[in-house]
């Protein structure tokens, strides 16, 4: 038989349900505090998935600007195809750039100037007209301000790089050039022969004295340590593009005959010039690849706290 002194009542009157005398107040009581506590969580749960879908929203949008207003950029500047956020480093980057500034070297910079970083600013624009909530806005903010830095890196870009046309054409000229002036069998000289005679002539002012071409590879060996040789080198390899054709110097017949078998000057002349270029001036390309780093980590950042926000 169960002890009346273990009833609920027993151990405390205020847990009877229906109370002294039959009253239903601590029934109604409890049952309402109940229902408080759940649509407290019910308030809560709304809420939570109010604002999942205003982070599901702002990064929808984000990506969209991403992968159509800014991919259209990255399409003007590298091509089709080409995923800017999957460089190893800023160096590929880089030469993925030149890459495609060495196809068409003479419109290159203005396609970039012109067309390109209109783009990125348009991207910009999207991103800043945003409707960021609280804690976007610092990464937003940077995200816009790298776009702004990469646009002005291209442009003070567009405005170096035609300096390197005339580098670019000089090295496409040197081998093809060479190879007439080592190759002559006789006849008319050609026009490239004639430019590379004056060329050699004009780099190596003792040609006509040395022994062979082993001579020459010493010379030029010993020369292109000299930043003064090099800078002359520079003058001199204008020569090879230049226009209208000139002729060959007096003397062109002997030099071919002697030094014509033995072509390894052109690879040592190949060396020193690019030696020169890169000593005459920094990457052109540097404040692009930082402005690259600063959009990856600020994309980064964006990503990040969506990812968070929308996590279970």
């Amino acid at each position: 038989m169960n002890d009346p002194n273990e009833s609920p009542e027993a151990l405390d009157p205020n847990m009877s349900l229906t109370g002294k005398k039959g009253g239903k107040g601590p029934l109604i009581a409890v049952i309402v505090l109940l229902l408080g506590g759940g649509g407290f969580v019910a308030y809560r749960m709304m809420n939570k998935q109010a604002d999942r879908k205003k982070h599901a929203d702002l990064m929808d949008q984000f990506q969209k600007i991403e992968r159509e207003e800014l991919g259209k950029f990255w399409v003007c500047v590298l091509g089709p195809n080409v995923d800017a956020a999957m460089f190893p480093d800023n160096l590929a980057l880089s030469a993925r750039i030149t890459s495609q500034f060495g196809m068409d070297a003479k419109n290159y910079p203005t396609k970039v100037r012109e067309e390109c970083t209109a783009k990125a600013t348009d991207a910009r624009g999207k991103v800043t007209s945003l409707q960021a909530l609280p804690e976007y806005e610092a990464s937003l903010k940077k995200y816009a301000q790298s776009l702004k830095d990469m646009s002005d890196a291209f442009d003070a870009w567009t405005k170096i790089a035609p300096a390197q046309v005339k580098d670019m054409e000089i090295s496409r000229k040197l081998t093809p050039n060479g190879s007439a002036w080592h190759g002559f069998e006789g006849g008319k000289p050609s026009d490239d022969l004639a430019s590379y005679d004056q060329f050699i002539h004009c780099a190596v002012p003792t040609l006509d004295t040395l022994k062979d071409g082993q001579a020459v590879v010493e010379f030029l060996f010993k020369e292109c340590k000299d930043a003064k040789y090099l800078e002359k080198l520079a003058v001199c390899s204008e020569q090879l593009i230049a226009s209208p054709p000139i002729v060959p110097t007096k003397n062109w017949q002997a030099a071919v005959k002697k030094f014509g078998p033995d072509d390894r000057e052109m690879s040592a002349f190949e060396d020193c010039l690019r030696k020169g270029r890169k000593g005459k001036r920094r990457d052109d390309l540097a404040d692009v690849g930082k402005a690259w780093v600063s959009w990856l980590e600020a994309g980064r950042e964006v990503r990040k706290i969506g990812k968070e926000a929308l996590k279970d």
